[in-house]
């Protein structure tokens, strides 16, 4: 069959433009009597393989493992794609969960920057998400590529039997969880065990997250659902050895915009190349500063890439306090500075400072939370940056290269 495969594609290398129109056999793992019982089903190129073979698909199992053709439907249809459609570089997410889950509103809370109104606005208006929905955004100089699985049971059916073509490949799998539809979770729990088993058997090393999502603050979570929960993250932990309890879950709610920030940017963080670097030189730039919190939040999807705290408690202030202040900013590409104080519940005084940073031509946004009012009052704008500069330099030379083609 090696023979038959390097003549073919020497043969009908110069006459094809496109690689959907190669013979199934020159680019698949497939016999010289499988290739003649496809050729009979009329199953002859990539491209005819990718489009028919639901209509032949029973004949074919009948004849041939299922696991085989499987793969086969799967790999067809990842070279049929076009070239603007296929995924070569950065990383790759992917959101599933039943539908009505909220995979959706998760990745526009994230990018949102207006009045939370405004983003109520766009997610009343949202229909299901039919199959695979792609997005791209750019973190700290990486191509993140967000697949998102409509959770409808017509399409889950498909990830089910071809998950090689949505699951090869994947940096994260986040599953997401409505903890407001009791009557679901048996639904949602079964289909979590389905995915992670079809992962399993595909031998994917991917970290698993799971967002119970809808955590809204006046919704209050009773015993019932809390077992349920639990017994959810019991089961990943014996099951997914790529996933840890102690950081893996999180609750999420459009109406608490830090948590969904806070959620992404961990995981961002996860997938960069360079975690540790950032995470050493984003405490030695807070104790110059003297804050309690400092952050670097990309400009284009709000992810905080760089973050050092010394009580996470102040976590969740500087984000909600960073989406408040970026609602002001009209035009995120003049310079800018918003500076407001808060009280603490134990009387201590913050100070939040917002402002613009250029990083080779990149805006990047700084947030800090100190209680120096000194330092606040004199800050130097100039200085500022030079320290993040100087402390940040690796990362920022590194990140020209981060975005890089896949052999």
């Amino acid at each position: 069959m090696t023979e038959l495969r390097e003549k073919l594609l020497k043969e009908e290398f110069q006459k094809q433009k496109n690689t959907k129109d190669f013979p199934v056999e020159a680019l698949l793992d497939i016999s010289e009597d499988e290739s003649k019982f496809l050729k009979e089903l009329g199953l002859e190129t990539i491209e005819n393989l990718a489009n028919n073979w639901n209509e032949h698909y029973e004949k074919m199992i009948k004849k041939i493992p299922k696991e085989r053709v499987n793969s086969w439907i799967a790999a067809s249809r990842l070279l049929s794609l076009e070239e603007t459609e296929k995924v070569t570089t950065g990383a790759k997410i992917i959101m599933v969960g039943i539908d009505n889950a909220g995979k959706t509103s998760l990745s526009i809370a994230l990018k949102h920057r207006g009045a939370l109104s405004l983003l109520f606005q766009k997610l009343y208006a949202l229909t299901p998400t039919r199959g695979l929905l792609r997005s791209k955004i750019e973190v700290f100089g990486l191509d993140v590529h967000m697949h998102e699985l409509g959770g409808q049971s017509i399409y889950r059916e498909d990830y089910l039997t071809n998950p090689q073509q949505y699951f090869i490949g994947t940096d994260i799998i986040i599953f997401v969880i409505d903890v407001q539809a009791k009557d679901r979770f048996e639904e949602s729990f079964e289909y979590l065990k389905q995915i992670t088993n079809v992962t399993n058997a595909l031998k994917l090393k991917v970290p698993w997250k799971i967002f119970f999502h809808k955590s809204d603050p006046d919704y209050e979570i009773d015993e019932k659902s809390t077992e349920v929960f639990s017994s959810i993250i019991d089961y990943m932990s014996n099951n997914c050895p790529f996933f840890n309890p102690a950081k893996d879950f999180f609750r999420t709610s459009v109406k608490i915009r830090s948590s969904i920030l806070g959620a992404f940017s961990h995981i961002f963080r996860e997938i960069s190349l360079i975690e540790q670097g950032i995470q050493e030189a984003s405490q030695q730039v807070a104790e110059q500063l003297n804050a309690d919190f400092f952050g670097l939040y990309d400009s284009r999807s709000n992810v905080c890439f760089a973050q050092y705290k010394t009580d996470e408690k102040y976590i969740d202030i500087a984000h909600n306090a960073y989406y408040e202040a970026i609602e002001t900013i009209v035009n995120i590409r003049e310079p800018f500075l918003r500076i407001r104080r808060y009280t603490l519940d134990d009387d201590i005084n913050e100070i939040f400072i917002l402002r613009d940073l250029q990083f080779g031509g990149d805006i990047y946004i700084m947030a800090v939370l100190t209680q120096d009012e000194e330092m606040a009052r004199n800050l130097d704008q100039d200085a500022v940056q030079e320290v993040i500069e100087n402390q940040l330099r690796d990362w920022i030379e590194f990140r020209g290269y981060a975005a890089f083609p896949l052999d």
